[in-house]
Order: structure tokens, then sequence, then C-alpha cells
């Protein structure tokens, strides 16, 4: 009599095992879909990018400008020097104005 229990305990046990496992699957299979739908998505952009990194890129030496008027060089470096300084007096208006601009009664409230 004692032996059909276990038989009845050891079933029950294999049962809900292999209905949490059952659980488990099911679980990680909804979040696998979705990875497979954007996996699908993907597809095109990833066989683009191998097309691309398969072409072969042929790199040519600059040409030489030693040649080249040294009053025409130093034209085109004054000319960069000129629009960094301009772009750096943008850049410091611009941030003189966003603290002049900065409004102090509500930041500093209960600080102790």
């Amino acid at each position: 009599m004692a032996g059909w229990i276990w038989w009845l305990i050891w079933g029950g046990l294999a049962l809900s095992a292999l209905g949490v496992w059952g659980y488990i699957l099911s679980s990680m299979g909804r979040p696998a879909a979705k990875l497979a739908k954007s996996f699908a998505k993907l597809m095109p952009l990833i066989e683009g990018l191998n097309e691309a990194a398969s072409l072969e890129v042929v790199l040519e030496h600059p040409e030489s400008n030693l040649a080249d008027s040294p009053e025409l060089l130093q034209a085109e470096r004054d000319a960069l020097i000129d629009r960094r300084r301009k772009r750096k007096e943008v850049r410091a208006r611009s941030l003189v104005s966003r603290v002049k601009n900065i409004k102090l009664e509500g930041r500093f409230k209960d600080v102790r």
C-alpha cells in the first residue's frame, strides 16, 4: 500500500517539474520571437555592411606640395587659423551669454 503512494508523489513531482520547464521555455520563447523579428529587420543592413567591408579600398599618396608657392600655403594657413579663431570667439560669446542668463533664484533653495 505504501508503494503506490510513492509512485503518486514522484509522478506529481515529475509532472510539476515538466510544467515548470514548459513555463520557463514558453516565457523564454516570447522574447526570442521578438528578437528574431528584430534580427530579420537587421539582416539587410548586415548584408550591406558585409558588402561594404568586402570592397577593397585603394589608397593613394597625397600629392607633394613642395613646389607650391610659400605665399599661397601661408595664405591657406592664415585662413585656417582665422576660421578657428572666429569659431572660438563665437563659442566664448555663447558661453558668456549662457552664464549671464542663469537664474539663481530657484536653484539654491533650502541649501544648507
